[in-house]
C-alpha cells in the first residue's frame, strides 16, 4: 500500500504566496479549484460541463492531434513571440508547452468552462462564481485574459515562472503535474495527490480521465508517478 501525505504547512502557505490567498479565504475552494480546471476537458456523465464544451478524448496528445482552430494559433505571430519568450524562462521546449495547452484547451484561448477557468492552461477564479486571477502580485481579469492573447500569454509566462524559479519545474514532466497540481510537482512517485481538506479519492474520482486511461479504478488514488505514466500514455512526454 503507498503511502499517502497530507500538505504541510509550509506547502499551504506556498499555496496562499503563490495565489495570493486572504487568510478568510476557503483553501478547499481554492484546491478544489485547482482539481477541477481540466473538467472541460473530461468526457464523463457526472461532471457538470455542458456536452457542447470542448473536452478530452482518448486520442494521443501528441502534435499530430491538433483541430484547425489549433492550428490557426499555431500560425498567429503574438502567439509564436510570446511562445518563444515563455520557452526561453522556463528553459522548456516549444512542442512540450504545446503538447500541455493542447491537451488543456485543445489551442483555444477562448475555451471557458462551466466554472469559469478560462484560456489555454485553464486558469480558474479566485473563488466560486469570481472573475479574477491572482498571480503572484498581480490581479488579472478573467473575461480580459479570454479575449486578450497577448495579456493571457504574460500570465501564463509569470504563473509558469514562479515554479521554474522555485526549482518545481525542471522538465516537461514537471511542468504538467505544475500545471495540474502545484503542490505535487517536483514529489516523489508515491507522493499522493490530496491535501487536508480535499481527499485522495475525491481528488481522483473529480479527474477520472487518468484511472481510466491507466486501467484503474475511477476512485483510486492518483500519485506523482500516475500521472507520468499519464502523460506517457497519452504522447505528451
Amino acid at each position: 500500500m503507498s503511502k499517502k501525505f497530507i500538505i504541510t504547512e509550509e506547502e499551504r502557505n506556498n499555496i496562499k504566496s503563490l495565489y495570493n490567498v486572504r487568510e478568510q479565504f476557503d483553501m478547499e475552494t481554492i484546491i478544489q479549484g485547482l482539481m477541477k480546471k481540466l473538467e472541460n476537458n473530461f468526457e464523463d456523465d457526472e461532471t457538470s460541463i455542458d456536452s457542447s464544451e470542448n473536452q478530452q478524448s482518448q486520442e494521443s496528445d501528441d502534435l499530430t492531434n491538433i483541430s484547425e482552430k489549433g492550428q490557426k494559433l499555431l500560425n498567429n505571430s503574438t502567439f509564436q513571440n510570446k511562445l518563444d519568450e515563455i520557452s526561453k524562462s522556463i528553459n522548456i521546449d516549444k512542442n512540450s508547452i504545446i503538447k500541455l495547452m493542447n491537451h488543456e484547451s485543445k489551442l483555444d484561448p477562448k475555451i471557458k468552462n462551466s466554472i469559469g477557468c478560462v484560456g489555454l492552461i485553464q486558469f480558474c477564479p479566485d473563488s466560486k462564481g469570481g472573475t479574477t486571477k491572482t498571480i503572484g502580485n498581480k490581479i488579472y481579469n478573467l473575461n480580459e485574459l479570454q479575449n486578450d492573447l497577448d495579456k493571457q500569454m504574460d500570465a501564463i509566462k509569470e504563473f509558469w515562472d514562479t515554479g521554474y524559479k522555485s526549482g518545481k519545474i525542471k522538465e516537461p514532466k514537471d511542468l504538467y503535474i505544475y500545471n495540474f497540481f502545484p503542490i505535487a510537482a517536483g514529489k516523489s512517485d508515491n507522493f499522493v495527490l490530496q491535501s487536508s481538506g480535499l481527499s485522495a479519492q475525491k481528488v481522483a474520482t473529480s479527474n477520472p480521465i487518468f484511472n481510466k486511461t491507466l486501467g484503474k479504478p475511477r476512485n483510486t488514488p492518483l500519485t506523482v508517478g500516475d500521472l507520468e505514466n499519464y502523460y506517457k500514455k497519452t504522447g505528451m512526454v
